[in-house]
């Protein structure tokens, strides 16, 4: 339990991982709470959470084994290189989390647990990386959006366990939220592995390597336009939707520095900057829902 603990920390930090997750959850949950006027359950909520916990942190001990030979050489200090945990114990804890999910999920009903275990299945074509890792693995924007689509899925399950709703019922307008989170989680994926020049390492692909800082910057923040655009059309009938205008607007003006001074201390402000972005966006859609 310690070494596990050990992996949490550094792989998996409670203090940058839960507040978002704990919004997503909110804020998917209170969408379709009320676009379709269910009653917000908060005792669903919490299973619901603790299925987005685990669904996330799995994800994580996924790309910790996919990427170990390459930790060996490039982050020996990560804890799976450095020995902490073995590979098998690491699978082992896998498959009693996808044990807890499943049950879970089924005592939640038909819905959330069918849809669930969708979000299972493709999490683990995700693992494989669908059996095509080696087309995959050179196009590092293919890779990134096609395994942040298990966002859409997700959404979907945490809205879905909360208020016990068919999701054959979904409206065009729901599926646009649920797409939105699509966007967003692009835009975190982007960003995160956007760098100035100087903080670039050798055989560790970027996007700034890749597209240079402005065409690093612009990708993500196509992401923020069209995100906000699918959120217009979900949320654009409430009164408090421009709140996420605004959002985007302060978060444009102030990411826009790295594009056009792409130095460390800009990279890091771009990228923290979009953590909080990415929080606020989230908390501000459980604000204009009426939490």
């Amino acid at each position: 339990m310690r070494n596990w603990l050990i992996l949490i920390k550094e792989r998996f930090s409670p203090g940058s991982y839960l507040p978002m997750i704990f919004i997503f959850t909110l804020a998917n949950g209170l969408y379709l709470a009320k676009a379709a006027s269910y009653t917000f359950e908060a005792g669903r909520f919490i299973y619901a959470l603790l299925l987005m916990l685990s669904f996330f942190f799995r994800m994580r001990c996924f790309d910790e084994i996919k990427d170990y030979e390459v930790d060996l050489k490039v982050n020996p200090t990560r804890p799976l290189a450095r020995g902490i945990l073995s590979i098998a114990q690491v699978k082992k804890g896998l498959f009693w989390m996808i044990f807890f999910e499943v049950i879970l999920a089924a005592s939640l009903g038909l819905w959330p647990f069918m849809i669930h275990v969708l979000a299972i299945g493709y999490s683990l074509l995700m693992y494989e990386e669908f059996f095509i890792g080696d087309i995959l693995r050179p196009h590092l924007t293919t890779y990134a959006v096609t395994h942040t689509w298990v966002s859409v899925l997700l959404g979907v399950s945490a809205a879905t366990a909360i208020i016990g709703f068919n999701p054959q019922k979904l409206q065009f307008q729901d599926v646009c939220f649920f797409l939105m989170n699509w966007c967003f989680f692009n835009l975190f994926e982007f960003a995160r592995k956007t760098f100035a020049p100087n903080e670039e390492r050798p055989h560790v692909p970027s996007y700034s390597n890749i597209f240079k800082p402005f065409g690093a910057w612009l990708l993500s923040w196509s992401q923020v336009i069209v995100g906000i655009i699918l959120s217009w059309v979900a949320l654009g009938s409430y009164m408090r939707f421009y709140w996420l205008v605004a959002a985007a607007v302060v978060y444009t003006l102030l990411s826009v520095g790295y594009a056009l001074n792409p130095q460390e201390k800009m990279a890091k402000i771009f990228r923290n900057g979009t953590g909080v972005y990415l929080l606020i966006h989230y908390i501000t859609i459980c604000f204009v829902m009426g939490a």
